[in-house]
């Protein structure tokens, strides 16, 4: 080897050496990277996995969402995951990287829950929508406001705003029964029938919302009109975690029902008494008294009697409310545990105030109030290796605070009476009103303030404890497990009733017609007003009480069944049993007071292969004590198969267009077996000569409704379910068209001949009706670059119910039959305008109401309805179907949550639409009682007058007095101009955050949080003006619906 072999040889030496030495520097000097990683709301995530890319090298987060890992590769990038999230993979550039991660809508691996347990998220075949309520809250006392507008198929309707009995109607995919349309789904609270409105939304962890048979057969009769789960939080497998959530605000009205003032009241009175009699009520002198005595012109006169308390002007409805009330919440709960014990522990506090006025003079307080307090406990102990324990105890104590007299009749006492009648109270503090005899025009004012309260207290206890036992001791046993659950729940209720009959005082003067007479009988030498007592009260409070007991208990069995054979077969089972005995302890019949009993047995069984094909089937077979014993126990199965595309081969080259496509269908039975408020249905009644009789069947004469033989009604249920995901799966659609069709509907049996031989009229199980629609939801989740997060999301749904069958006599005309139309169907009279003059009226020649001949009654500005059957007179056979009723057809929400940096918006709106209502009652229809009188709304302005005959485009028809005048009689028929479109879109909920920023948790104890301000109810678009849309009510009778806005903190510590 020469020179120049040794000098290359020992370069390559010296090189080998250098690189040699630069391995070892790098393997004694790693990089190190720390962090820690949250969610969106900023809050820490605990047991998170950390994976170096490319290596086996990784960890989890701890307790406080930190990690640390070295790394060991060149280029380091890290695999961030969680189930519920999206996988991240970030570089790593530095030795600091905190991570963000965001929530996954459609993680595969994601358990979610289903009847009686739970699935991989991928193998659900069943119509099902689940709300995750982590970051969800409003400030409301009830769990159906919240759920408005966020769940699609679930129906939520706010009928009424005051505290303490704001509950919503809920219904799942809409009406589908002729029977108890009121009545809504089987709500669970963690597998138990229990009533979930009262819960705290902190305490609530998920809501599942099943609407297929797939879904709700293992609830055989009890899951005929869908069910939803709430699931609340369990405990988890960390050091223990406070939360703090507090907030406080005010409250306002929608929308106040605006009445008419004093002076259009008396002109449109005046108007209706010419139209009746021929002459005004009100003469021009007490017109012109009560302007100059309320300010509204120069009070001229030197008559002392021309004052507000003699010539009143009282909007009674801004007598009764106030402007503003008061709502706050707290909240404080732990969770953590260890591996073999967990645990989720909350206390909260809700109170809200009324927005009725009290009177500060009374010793008593008529205040509507209302405060509850929650608490809630889970715990998991593991008590061996294979044997868990769940215990759980909740409960809420509540009390409200409410005026004596019932809400509804004190507004209807406002609607009564009018303006000008009598004013709030007399000069001296005395109430104005009239005798025993006409009580229902008191003072809706003294009726609400100094009638007395009444006081409500409600408890309810509820208790649980679930065994569990995994039975994979042997290899054939392996994925069995059995579980035993008992629940025993009680509820106390009581009201104390405080009642104050004040006596009630009028003027002692008299009047020369209608205007006040100033001499000794009205003023006393010192210038007072003189009062009579018209009702002599009694000073003394009446006590009243009274007292409710329920108690229910609940026990299952259950053998579960869960493998995946060969990483491809995967095959879940269940058997169950379950019984309830439900007991009311106050009924006063011994019929009504034995316990209600319910007892049923559930299967499932299902297989999927390799994520992409699915078969799923369910069995409930339920037993109901309404049926005789050969037909006490219903059978209902149900099927249900899906397909996974998207997870087959072929898919492949389109798996980034379209990453997740799946394919469902479910057919099957659920039941009812509801035959109204009667109880052991079966049970014919007789009440028969000599006294003997056995009454606790369908009530009646004779042998009655013959119902040994009532059978379950069958629900046949049909969907067709598709979900796919777009652009990396942050963009998810579900879409579902859907059929039900209830047969053998228990319903009386009208159209029986008299020849048949019934005594009576029969009922029996032959109504039939047929509910199909569809709805559809999104969710977008997307994170722009480091600061943008955007979430967005809507639902819709559309239901068409139909009765195809109701064992009613075919009508004498077409336009009059039933089938065909929705359960809620109203029927009345199309109205064609109206009528411009008399010329029209002969021309036309149609008698209407109480008319012999045309034009006998009926005068221009009525109403002229049209001639259906062609028979020149407008009866009860010119009826048809003219509306839809109160329960929407298409119910949808929609709205986002936006996040830069630390500040985040959240919105959503709520609407319906394909409701409907038909003006009645005091204030709708004027003058339209016995004695005429009564209030108006401000609109009434927008009516008929001879001055502009051929405008009827105006809200109200001509005016004429009370029954006095039979024409009125014509023009407040149940008619398409008295109906009017309830549709409307409100902003359900506004939100703005400002989150904690991540170095606050550094430098303190805190581990994330947020300020926030809040909005619920915040506005509403409708054509309809007069009162708020969602009400219980035809003629704005009713406690409004409420608006809150509060500002409030959440702390993590």
């Amino acid at each position: 080897m020469n020179s120049n072999g040794f000098i290359t040889l020992g370069r390559g030496i010296v090189c080998l050496f250098l690189l040699t030495i630069s391995l070892m520097i790098q393997a004694v000097n790693p990089v190190k990277v720390t962090g820690r990683v949250t969610d969106t709301t900023g809050e820490l995530m605990i047991g998170v996995t950390i994976q170096e890319k490319g290596t086996s090298n990784g960890t989890i987060t701890d307790m406080n969402g930190s990690y640390s890992l070295t790394l060991t590769s060149k280029d380091p990038v890290l695999v961030v995951s969680y189930i519920g999230y999206q996988t991240l993979e970030k570089k790593v550039n530095g030795n600091v990287l905190d991570i963000t991660l965001q929530d996954d809508v459609t993680t595969l691996d994601e358990v979610q829950v289903v009847g009686y347990g739970t699935m991989r998220k991928v193998s659900v075949v069943g119509a099902q929508s689940t709300l995750k309520m982590e970051h969800i809250k409003a400030p409301v006392a009830n769990m159906g406001s919240i759920l408005a507008g966020r769940i699609s198929g679930l129906v939520a309707v706010q009928r009424t705003g005051v505290p303490g009995q704001d509950d919503s109607d809920i219904w799942i995919r809409g009406i589908s029964s002729m029977t108890n349309t009121n009545k809504g789904p089987l709500i669970l609270v963690d597998g138990i029938e229990r009533d979930f409105k009262q819960l705290d939304p902190e305490d609530i962890e998920s809501v599942t919302v099943l609407k297929d048979a797939a879904s709700t057969a293992v609830y055989g009769v009890r899951g005929g009109n869908g069910v939803i789960l709430i699931t609340t939080k369990p405990g988890v497998v960390s050091e223990p975690k406070f939360s703090v959530d507090y907030y406080e605000g005010f409250t306002r009205l929608t929308r106040v029902p605006d009445l008419v003032d004093g002076f259009e009241y008396m002109d449109a009175v005046n108007e209706a008494y010419k139209n009746t009699f021929g002459a005004p009520y009100y003469s021009e002198q007490y017109i012109t008294n009560t302007k100059m005595a309320n300010g509204v012109i120069p009070n001229t006169s030197n008559d002392r009697t021309v004052n507000k308390y003699l010539y009143p002007n009282v909007d009674w409805m801004k007598e009764l409310y106030k402007d503003y009330g008061r709502n706050r919440r707290a909240n404080l709960n732990v969770r953590g545990g260890a591996p073999n014990a967990s645990y989720y522990i909350s206390l909260s506090y809700y109170d809200e105030s009324g927005l009725t006025k009290t009177d500060p003079k009374q010793p008593y307080n008529t205040e509507i109030s209302y405060n509850r307090y929650n608490f809630l406990t889970n715990i998991s102990l593991k008590a061996t290796k294979k044997t868990t324990l769940d215990v759980g105890v909740n409960g809420w104590f509540s009390s409200g605070n409410y005026p004596a007299v019932k809400l509804d009749d004190i507004f209807k006492r406002a609607m009564m009476i009018n303006p000008v009648i009598y004013p709030v109270e007399y000069p001296d503090g005395s109430n104005p009103g009239f005798s025993a005899y006409q009580r229902e025009f008191d003072s809706p004012y003294v009726t609400l303030t100094r009638r007395g309260y009444q006081t409500e207290y409600k408890t309810q206890i509820n208790s649980n404890l679930k065994i569990s036992q995994d039975l994979d001791f042997w290899n054939w046993s392996k994925g069995l497990k059995v579980h035993a659950l008992m629940a025993f729940d009680v509820r106390a209720e009581q009201w104390l009733n405080y009642n104050v009959d004040d006596s009630t005082w009028k003027p002692a003067g008299r009047k020369n017609g209608d205007v006040w007479v100033d001499d000794d009988n009205l003023y006393d030498e010192a210038g007072n007003l003189i009062l009579q007592e018209e009702y002599k009260g009694n000073s003394t409070v009446n006590f009243g009480r009274e007292k409710k007991v329920y108690r229910t208990f609940y026990a299952e069995a259950a053998l579960n069944y869960n493998r995946v054979f060969a990483g491809l077969h995967s095959v879940t089972g269940l058997v169950l049993f379950n019984m309830r005995d439900y007991r009311d302890a106050n009924e006063d019949t011994l019929i009504k007071s034995l316990p209600y009993k319910q007892m049923s047995i559930s299967s499932r069984i299902a297989y999927s292969y390799n994520d992409r094909y699915f078969i799923e089937g369910n069995i409930g077979y339920t037993g109901s004590e309404n049926f005789s014993p050969g037909n006490r126990f219903g059978f209902f199965p149900a099927g249900a198969i899906g397909w996974v595309p998207s997870n087959e081969a072929f898919w492949e080259p389109i798996a980034r267009y379209i990453p997740f496509l799946k394919f469902r269908y479910s057919h099957g039975l659920v039941g009812s077996d509801s035959l109204g408020d009667t109880r052991f249905g079966f049970e014919t009644e007789i009440s028969g000569k000599g006294g003997y009789s056995n009454s606790w069947g369908q009530g009646g004469i004779g042998i009655t409704k013959y119902g040994y033989q009532a059978r379950w009604c069958t629900i046949l249920k049909q969907d067709l379910g598709i979900e796919v995901n777009f652009l990396n799966n942050d963009l998810a659609f579900v879409f579902d068209l859907f059929k039900e069709r209830r047969d053998k509907i228990f319903v009386s049996r009208n159209n029986l001949p008299l020849y048949a031989g019934f005594a009576v009229g029969a009922s029996g199980n032959v109504g039939i009706v047929e509910n199909k629609g569809f709805e559809a939801s999104f969710e977008y989740n997307h994170q722009f670059g480091k600061d943008w997060i955007v979430s967005l999301r809507g639902n819709f749904t559309m239901n068409q119910d139909e009765i195809i069958e109701n064992a009613e006599p075919a009508p004498a005309y077409p336009w009059l039959e039933k089938r065909g139309t929705n359960v809620l169907a109203r029927f009345g009279y199309i109205a064609e305008g109206l009528y411009e003059s008399e010329a029209e009226i002969k021309e036309r020649n149609i008698t209407q109401f109480g008319e012999t001949y045309p034009g006998q009654l009926v005068k221009p500005g009525d109403i002229k309805y049209k001639d259906l059957n062609g028979d020149g007179h407008i009866d009860e056979y010119d009826m048809c179907k003219i509306g839809r009723g109160d329960v929407p057809k298409y119910y949808y929400g929609f709205g986002g949550d936006f996040r830069y940096k630390n500040v985040g918006i959240g919105i959503l709106f709520q609407g319906t639409a394909g409701a409907d209502r038909v003006m009645d009652g005091s204030g709708i229809r004027p003058f339209t009682s016995s004695t005429g009188g009564g209030t108006l709304y401000s609109n009434i302005t927008d009516r008929w007058s001879a001055d502009n005959p051929s405008n009827d485009d105006v809200f109200y028809p001509r005016l004429a007095w009370s029954s006095a005048d039979p024409s009125n009689i014509n023009n407040f028929q149940t008619s398409t101009w008295w109906q009017k479109d309830m549709s409307f879109l409100r902003l359900k909920q506004f939100t703005v955050s400002y989150y904690f920023p991540k170095s606050w948790s550094k430098k303190s104890f805190l581990n994330g949080g947020r300020f926030y301000v809040m909005g619920s109810n915040v506005f509403t678009f409708s054509k309809f003006k007069l009162w708020d849309p969602e009400l219980n009510t035809n003629n704005g009778i009713s406690y409004p619906n409420v608006s809150s806005y509060t500002i409030g903190v959440a702390i993590n510590l």
